[in-house]
């Protein structure tokens, strides 16, 4: 899809959402966290850092009354809580680790106005998979798809009133030390998420125009030993063999910071809310 300076935007988001998945960190969204063990250690590092979800939960319109659909709702950290605020939640979300401790989140919470979808969200079918129209449609931090234009009209067809998008401006902290490790560790450059640049310029090809909001979200993570750090971080820096696993461990012992409680990760990132009416 062009605009009127012949620019494809959502070539662009193909271009670099592929070169970074092909750069093999985490490979596509919905392969991130395929186990339970790495899906609880989510949802308590999510917990134990609440100020992302704060940032979405703030922004988001919730009442009694609405019916809500959370694409790639991960372990259900935004979900579970939504649902106690709302009338119904429908989460769409294909990892089978995920979807098992969304589901043990919620009955942890007492949530029974929760439903489950398991699947990609580009593979689905709006008139068979859900019961829409839904008043409220978002997406956290789950586009890993392709043919973004694509998800994003599916998104305001299925929305009876609001569609939101939370994602990242700016090089997301998680991703500086891939770029410093990927020669070394993969023996090739890393390539960046797309940004939000990217995705408000497919909106504005599609002629949505958004508002925006942006906030920048802190965040600490603690290992009570180096051993703990590696063994945590393996999975992101897809790390296949011992020599792999050193290089690891000696680029964590120069840049975590040494406390009372172990080893500390300290981040700064950009969370930023796009959000718009459809107008129906």
């Amino acid at each position: 899809m062009k605009n009127y300076y012949g620019i494809d935007w959502d070539a662009i988001w193909n271009e670099v959402n592929g070169a970074n998945i092909n750069s093999g960190a985490f490979g596509e969204c919905a392969t991130i966290w395929e186990s339970k063990e790495e899906a609880r250690w989510f949802l308590k590092n999510s917990l134990t850092n609440p100020k992302r979800a704060q940032f979405i939960l703030k922004n988001l319109p919730l009442s009694p009354e609405l019916r809500v659909l959370d694409i790639g709702s991960g372990p259900g950290t935004i979900a579970v809580p939504v649902a106690g605020y709302v009338k119904h939640v429908t989460a769409v979300e294909p990892s089978p680790g995920m979807a098992d401790v969304m589901e043990e989140y919620a009955a942890e919470k007492g949530i029974k106005n929760l439903d489950i979808v398991r699947k990609k969200w580009e593979d689905i079918d709006l008139s068979t998979d859900l019961n829409g129209p839904y008043d409220l449609v978002f997406a956290s931090y789950s586009l890993g798809m392709q043919n973004l234009s694509e998800s994003i009209r599916m998104m305001c067809d299925i929305s009876s009133k609001w569609v939101y998008i939370f994602w990242i401006s700016g090089i997301p902290s998680w991703e500086r030390g891939f770029v410093k490790l990927w020669p070394e560790l993969h023996g090739k450059v890393f390539c960046y998420t797309p940004q939000a640049d990217i995705i408000y310029n497919v909106l504005y090809s599609m002629g949505i125009y958004p508002n925006i909001r942006v906030k920048e979200i802190e965040s600490n993570n603690h290992f009570p030993d180096l051993d703990s750090a590696v063994s945590q971080l393996i999975l992101a820096y897809n790390v296949e063999n011992g020599e792999q696993e050193d290089i690891l461990r000696n680029f964590l012992s120069e840049n975590l910071v040494e406390d009372e409680d172990g080893y500390a990760l300290s981040e700064i990132n950009t969370g930023t809310a796009f959000w718009w009416e459809t107008g129906k």
